[in-house]
C-alpha cells in the first residue's frame, strides 16, 4: 500500500461517525444478554428446576471446567484473530462463522435430556457446555474485540462506549428481566421454556452483530501485513504481564466481575428460597434496577470527565457494594425493590468504565511493543468474566452444601435458621468482602493522570 493512502487511512480510523459507533455498539445488546442470562439462571436452573441426579457441588464442578476451557478459549482465539488477514478483517471472519452454532447450543444447555445417570449427564453437560463457550467467544470475543480499534482517542472512546452502555442496558435488562419472563411464562415446563429462552436469546444476539457485520470498516493497517510480523501466544503472554497497568486492571477486573457474578447468580436462590418468587415474578423485580442505572449512567459520564476513569471507577464501586448488606433485612417485595434501585446506581458505572479502562492499557502496550493487541486483551477480558462466573458457581456450591439449603423444598416454603442464613451470606458478605479487596487493588492501579496523557500523546503520533 502507497505511503499516503496508508496514512489517509489511518487519519480517518481515528473518527468514526456516530452511525457507525451506533452500529458497533448495539452488538452489546447480544454480548450482554446472553451472557448475562448465563449467569444469572444456569446454577438455579440445574440445582432447583431440573433437580439433575449431581449434588450441589457436583454442579459447581462442571461448570467451574467450563470456566477452565474459558481461560484458554477466550485468549487464543483473541490472539487468533489478531494474527488473521482477510478481505472482511481480522473479527468479522469469526463473528461470521460462531452465528449457526451459538444459536443451536444456547438451546442445548437448557435442554438436559431427562432420565440420564449422573455419568452421561455430567458428560452431556460438558461437552455442550464447552460447544456453547466456543461459539460465544467466536461472536462476542471477537465484537468485543473492535473497541479499541474504534478509536485512539480517549474522548471518542467514552463516546462509544457512551452507545455501548446504553444499548448494553437493553441488553442486560433482556438478560436479567426478560429471559426468566419467558421462561417464567412456561410455568413448571422448564425443558420447553429455558429450551425457548435460550433460543430467543441467540437470535437476539446474531441479529444485533449484523449492524457491526454490514456498517462497521476494520482498518486493514491494523492487520499482520507480513508472516514474519506474527508473535507467539506464549510471547503475549510473557509481554503482557510484564505490564504493571494491565496485572492491576485484570486483577480489579477480576475481582469486580466475581463480586457481581456471585450477587447474580445467587439472587434466584434467594428470591425463591426467602421470598418464595418463581421466574415471571422475581424478573419484574430485577427490572426495578434498571430504573437507576440510565439516569446515573450521565452523571458517573460528567464524573470522568471531571475526575478520570479510575476515580469514577472506584466511587461506582463503593456505591454497588454498600448496599449488599442490607440484604439481611430483603424479606419483602418493597424492600427488594428499593435494595435493587439503589444497586442499580452503582452498577451503572461497573458497566462502562472497565472497557475505557482496557483501551487504555492497550494503548499502552501498543507504546510498549509497537503492536495493536486487541484481540488478546479482549480474550484476557472474556477470561475473567467467564472464569469469575465459574468461580461464582463454586462458592454457591460451597455454600449451599455447609448450610443445608435444600433443593427439594426451594420456593415451596420460606427457609429459615441456617439455609436462610446461607443465602443471606451468599448475596449481602461474600461480595463486599471481593468488592473491598477490588477496590484495594484500583487503588494502585498506575495508569491515570500525567502517565495516561503521555500515553495518549505517544499513541497519536504512533498512528499519525
Amino acid at each position: 500500500m502507497p505511503e499516503n493512502t496508508d496514512k489517509k487511512s489511518l487519519r480517518r480510523s481515528k473518527r468514526m461517525k456516530n452511525k457507525q459507533k451506533i452500529a458497533y455498539a448495539v452488538g452489546n445488546i447480544g454480548g450482554l444478554a446472553i451472557a448475562q442470562s448465563s449467569i444469572l439462571l444456569l446454577y438455579t436452573h440445574y440445582f432447583a428446576n431440573l433437580k439433575i441426579p449431581i449434588t450441589a457441588l457436583g454442579i459447581s464442578l462442571i461448570l467451574v471446567i467450563y470456566g477452565i476451557w474459558d481461560a484458554v478459549n477466550e485468549p487464543l482465539l483473541g490472539h487468533l484473530s489478531d494474527l488473521t488477514r482477510s478481505k472482511l478483517g481480522r473479527r468479522k471472519p469469526f463473528i461470521i462463522i460462531g452465528c449457526i452454532p451459538l444459536i443451536i447450543f444456547s438451546v442445548l444447555i437448557y435442554t438436559v435430556p431427562p432420565g440420564l445417570s449422573p455419568l452421561w449427564t455430567w458428560v452431556y453437560l460438558l461437552v455442550i457446555l464447552i460447544a456453547y463457550e466456543s461459539s460465544v467467544t467466536a461472536v462476542v470475543t471477537s465484537w468485543y474485540s473492535l473497541y479499541a480499534e474504534t478509536s485512539l482517542n480517549e474522548k471518542e472512546r467514552v463516546d462509544t462506549s457512551k452507545f455501548m452502555q446504553i444499548f448494553g442496558i437493553v441488553g442486560l435488562v433482556i438478560g436479567l428481566g426478560g429471559a426468566p419472563m419467558i421462561s417464567g411464562a412456561f410455568g413448571e415446563k422448564y425443558l420447553l421454556g429455558y429450551g425457548i429462552m435460550g433460543g430467543v436469546l441467540a437470535i437476539i444476539t446474531v441479529l444485533s452483530m449484523l449492524p457491526t457485520i454490514l456498517k462497521v470498516k476494520e482498518n486493514p493497517n491494523y492487520q499482520i501485513q507480513k508472516e514474519e510480523e506474527k508473535y507467539p501466544f506464549f510471547e503475549s503472554v510473557k509481554t503482557s504481564f510484564k505490564n504493571k497497568s494491565f496485572v492491576f486492571f485484570v486483577i480489579v477486573q477480576f475481582l469486580l466481575q466475581l463480586a457481581y457474578a456471585v450477587v447474580v447468580s445467587s439472587l434466584p436462590l434467594f428470591f425463591k428460597g426467602i421470598l418464595l418468587l418463581g421466574d415471571l415474578e422475581y424478573s419484574l423485580i430485577l427490572l426495578c434496577a434498571f430504573l437507576t442505572v440510565i439516569p446515573a449512567l450521565f452523571l458517573w459520564m460528567k464524573v470522568a470527565e471531571k475526575k478520570g476513569s479510575k476515580f469514577a471507577l472506584f466511587a461506582s464501586m463503593i456505591c454497588f457494594g454498600a448496599v449488599f448488606p442490607f440484604v439481611f433485612f430483603m424479606n419483602t417485595v418493597p424492600v427488594a425493590i428499593i435494595i435493587l434501585l439503589l444497586a442499580g446506581f452503582g452498577l451503572s458505572g461497573l458497566m462502562m468504565f472497565p472497557t475505557v479502562l482496557l483501551g487504555d492499557v492497550i494503548d499502552e502496550d501498543q507504546v510498549k511493543t509497537k503492536k495493536r493487541r486487541e484481540g488478546y486483551y479482549a480474550g484476557v477480558s472474556g477470561v475473567l468474566v467467564k472464569l469469575s462466573s465459574a468461580i461464582s458457581w463454586g462458592v454457591i456450591g460451597i455454600v449451599v452444601t455447609i448450610f443445608n439449603i435444600p433443593r427439594d423444598t426451594l420456593g415451596i416454603t420460606v427457609l429459615t435458621g441456617l439455609p436462610k442464613l446461607g443465602l443471606q451470606v451468599l448475596v449481602g458478605v461474600i461480595p463486599v468482602i471481593i468488592m473491598i479487596i477490588g477496590l484495594m487493588c484500583l487503588w494502585k492501579y498506575p495508569l491515570s493522570g500525567d502517565r495516561l496523557k503521555q500515553v495518549k500523546i505517544h499513541v497519536e503520533e504512533m498512528n499519525k
